[in-house]
């Protein structure tokens, strides 16, 4: 039998795997890097590696409202990391302060309408945003929020003090090589670091000897909320998975493989499957595929569904907690990534393999004294978290890196909410 594949066939096999658009494009690109000896323009892609180091020259501020300028990579609907920091800015310019947002590349519209855009799929902020052209307005604080926005960050000086916003390692998002190498270079700059989670400060401390300023997660209360009778049995058992099939650190083979052996046991499950675009895929069990839908639809889902798989590989992600506050008990792995925010008693941990995490999913399923203690304790532990507190570190660590009172007592935590309208 031959191995060799035809042309076609290659292409076919593309646009199978990634879509109609997509499968033509690494179809194009495939060709390309067989008959060019540099497959693409090297020095435009990476070029701004070469940035030169341009420390920070304007004054430190007085107390008082800071200048917040934000640098975001591209701009699309659905990501968490984008959510976290256009939620940092609505609660930072409810406070008083002022902000910037420049967005690094294209976007999804083009280039036109992302306030918009932004006000309708994230926060409603008044905050400018605009394409970064390489200048910025002059500020207090810039802040880098992912590796390749921190080398923008690196080449400008019109700001009093660098930060930069880590919410995951970035480095251990590709395999050993020139990327990995871009990304921990980034953590080397002497940027005032402001993390999301403990472990992301102690891994930075440790390996780059860099102090960082940690805050927390929490969710929308507004949102994400428990419905109904917890302990009444459901007509169908639900077992949800956050499956992101092009995100390697979210574990979606390991996740697979562990639901197939699920469903070997207990046929009568429904699988329901949240986190990318239906498209054709072959799983070994009956699966719901509700697409990227809003954090509504979401919302409903999770009440919906018993037991909730949320794998994380780098930082734990943002699911638990949501779902622990709409009564949908939690399985993760476990690792110091995701046991820095979560614990057996509010979630079901298991060791990464398809077997454990298995058994851990129906232990669950066939133990519901256990389902609902688990719910119930981490219906508590949501509760006690809130955001506009984690978000308040972040202020407070702009305030730190000045050497300045960062104004947050109770007393003219109040004053300024009424002054703001909030």
């Amino acid at each position: 039998m031959s191995l060799q594949v035809s042309s076609l066939g290659k292409v076919w096999a593309l646009v199978s795997r990634y879509g109609l658009r997509t499968g033509l494009q690494n179809a194009v690109a495939h060709w390309a890097r067989s008959r060019l000896a540099t497959p693409y323009d090297l020095l435009q892609k990476y070029g701004f590696i070469l940035n030169k180091d341009k420390p920070a020259e304007l004054p430190s501020p007085k107390p008082g409202p800071l200048r917040i300028n934000w640098i975001v990579p591209n701009v699309a609907k659905g990501s968490g990391g984008l959510l976290n920091i256009f939620r940092a800015i609505h609660y930072l310019e409810r406070w008083g302060h002022k902000n910037r947002t420049y967005v690094i590349g294209a976007w999804a519209a083009g280039g036109k309408g992302i306030q918009d855009f932004v006000q309708k799929s994230y926060f409603p902020i008044q905050a400018p945003i605009e394409v970064f052209k390489g200048q910025v307005a002059d500020s207090d604080a810039l802040v880098a929020t992912n590796w390749m926005t921190a080398y923008a960050v690196r080449g400008l000086a019109n700001t009093a003090q660098k930060f930069y916003l880590v919410q995951d390692l970035e480095h251990y998002f590709y395999a050993a090589g020139s990327l990995a190498e871009f990304a921990k270079e980034s953590y080397r700059w002497g940027f005032h670091c402001i993390t999301l989670g403990n472990w992301i400060a102690e891994m930075l401390d440790s390996e780059f000897g860099i102090p960082c300023s940690p805050f927390g997660f929490s969710y929308d209360r507004e949102i994400y909320t428990c419905q109904g009778d917890l302990s009444r049995p459901k007509q169908k058992k639900r077992v949800l998975f956050y499956a992101r099939p092009n995100t390697e650190r979210r574990g979606f083979a390991l996740g697979v493989l562990a639901l197939s052996l699920v469903a070997r046991r207990r046929p009568d499950l429904e699988f329901v499957l949240v986190g990318f675009p239906p498209r054709k895929m072959q799983f070994p069990f009956s699966a719901v595929l509700p697409g990227i839908v809003s954090a509504v639809e979401l919302a409903a889902w999770y009440q919906r569904c018993d037991i909730a798989l949320v794998l994380s590989h780098s930082n734990v992600s943002m699911l638990p907690l949501e779902l622990m506050a709409c009564g949908c008990a939690v399985v993760s792995n476990t690792g110091p990534n995701v046991e820095w925010l979560l614990t057996d008693e509010v979630c079901q941990l298991a060791n990464p393999n398809p077997e454990s995490l298995a058994e851990a999913i129906l232990e669950l399923l066939e133990d519901e004294q256990l389902r609902l203690r688990k719910i119930a304790a981490a219906i508590a532990f949501a509760e006690r978290t809130d955001w506009a507190s984690e978000i308040r570190k972040v202020e407070a660590a702009f305030y730190r890196a000045f050497n300045l009172a960062s104004d947050n007592d109770p007393i003219k935590y109040v004053e300024r909410q009424l002054a703001h309208g909030s």
